[in-house]
């Protein structure tokens, strides 16, 4: 893994331990340092990101990436439940070709939701992009 692949995958996991952004920034900002005064390449330093991230204690906040994660559930939930709703309780049928397009667009926005709170969970915070690109 690269250096700024271990960055990414440190920001993720302490984000699953629900530290803040600023906290996260300040962590990744210590191991830049050390990175830079030792040459020592961060997995063999610390091990790898989960293990490094285990070191802090657990936080209260809850991440963009955490909040579209749990936007995807409820979305899935409310979509999956109005045609619940329209087709066995109201008995409205829309036919197989819209039940499948409506069943193919409910799985497209939630995929589309996973991926972007995904990517936004490895994301490096804004403070730290320009000084870990150096």
């Amino acid at each position: 893994m690269t250096t700024l692949g271990y960055f990414k995958s440190l920001a993720m996991e302490l984000r699953k331990r629900r530290l803040s952004e600023d906290h996260v920034a300040d962590v990744l900002r210590e191991l830049q340092s050390h990175v830079l005064e030792t040459g020592e390449e961060p997995a063999e330093a610390f091990g790898s990101a989960r293990e490094y991230a285990a070191r802090f204690p657990r936080g209260t906040t809850v991440s963009r990436g955490s909040r579209i994660g749990n936007l995807a559930a409820a979305v899935l939930i409310v979509l999956v439940g109005v045609k619940v709703v329209l087709g066995l309780v109201l008995g409205i049928s829309f036919g197989i070709a819209a039940t499948v397009i409506y069943l193919a667009a409910t799985l497209l926005v939630t995929a589309v939701l996973i991926g972007w709170s995904a990517a936004l969970q490895r994301e490096l915070p804004e403070s730290m992009t320009q000084e870990l690109s150096r």
